[in-house]
């Protein structure tokens, strides 16, 4: 009697832990759906909307980068949609056979080139037809989180509810979420401590913890960030095996440079674009750094991530390389 009663406890546990997992996803989705268009990625890691089945005659590119590819502070869609109005602009003609561009983001906030082929082995399926490689010269830029998630190197979803919560929490706390991490950096309390205060201090609370479980896991799984070989010599190796491996998935890869702004980037930039003094047909070179525009200060959100007219003005200077790949002009 005791033993089938202690049976009906585990699996009463079991069904209990089964359904508040399932509550949980349901309200992760929720939350991807909310922001996921706006600063997030989708429910499988990458920024914008999930790709679709491909259409006839579609062209697919997809953008793999670090945190100006990312594109941290504008919306998910911003570099791939305007990638896709310049490419359109020429491709789509009256008369002529449309061709559908699908394009596909995913950068990664602080990635550096020793993670992108691991990217693009993770996300193969998506069967582009061009790759951008869009690098910052080996620098992480800002907004950068070192610790990955447990559950999305477990099963490939991006867990985002965590994040809503905390910042949620953050919002009814101290009025807004940027106010939030202001006084979370001045280790400060919220002015008063009234009901709404009180929630707001539950649900980001609930929201750390979660977090922090996802954290830890990543770790535990990973082992936590490799120590990063800033070299020069490096740097190239790196960047030309991410090069190897957008060939080995697309029939064209375009590589583009982040402007130098250190003398590490100036060194990187150059050892890098000797190594490619033979370019071969399947390449493109996109030197962002040659353009003055793009080091405009004005043209930034923060003093390094590009505000919307920079983006734009990326794009278009990054289109005519994809279109010269598909042989149209």
């Amino acid at each position: 009697m005791t033993r089938g009663l202690t049976r009906v406890k585990v699996v009463l546990a079991a069904e209990l832990v089964t359904i508040a997992a399932l509550l949980t996803l349901a309200l992760d989705i929720r939350a991807h759906a909310n922001v996921e268009h706006l600063g997030g990625v989708n429910v499988w890691g990458y920024r914008g909307a999930v790709a679709q089945q491909r259409q006839p005659n579609e062209i697919r590119i997809v953008v793999l980068g670090g945190t100006r590819a990312f594109g941290w502070g504008e919306p998910a869609s911003a570099l791939p949609s305007y990638l896709r109005y310049f490419i359109m602009a020429t491709t789509d003609r009256p008369g002529e056979l449309l061709r559908p561009v699908v394009a596909i983001n995913l950068a990664r906030l602080g990635a550096l080139p020793d993670e992108y082929p691991a990217t693009l082995s993770h996300y193969a399926y998506l069967h582009p037809d061009y790759i951008c490689v869009y690098d910052d010269l080996g620098e992480r830029g800002a907004a950068f989180d070192p610790h990955s998630s447990g559950v999305f190197m477990l099963t490939g979803y991006a867990p985002t509810l965590p994040l809503v919560l905390r910042e949620k929490g953050m919002a009814w706390r101290f009025g807004s979420v940027d106010r939030g991490y202001d006084m979370a950096r001045a280790d400060s309390a919220a002015e008063g401590f009234g009901l709404r205060q009180a929630v707001g201090l539950a649900v980001e609370k609930g929201g750390n913890l979660l977090l922090h479980i996802d954290r830890a896991a990543g770790h535990a799984i990973g082992g936590g960030p490799a120590p990063v070989d800033a070299s020069p010599t490096a740097y190239v190796a790196q960047m030309m095996a991410s090069i190897t491996a957008a060939h080995a998935q697309a029939t064209g890869v375009v590589l583009a440079l982040s402007p130098a702004e250190s003398d590490a980037q100036v060194a990187r930039r150059r050892a890098l674009l000797a190594e490619l003094s033979t370019q071969a047909a399947w390449l493109r070179i996109v030197d962002l750094g040659s353009y003055p525009d793009l080091r405009d200060p004005a043209k930034r959100i923060d003093g390094w991530n590009y505000g919307p007219d920079a983006i734009v003005r990326t794009a278009e200077l990054i289109a005519p390389a994809f279109l010269d790949l598909i042989g149209v002009r």
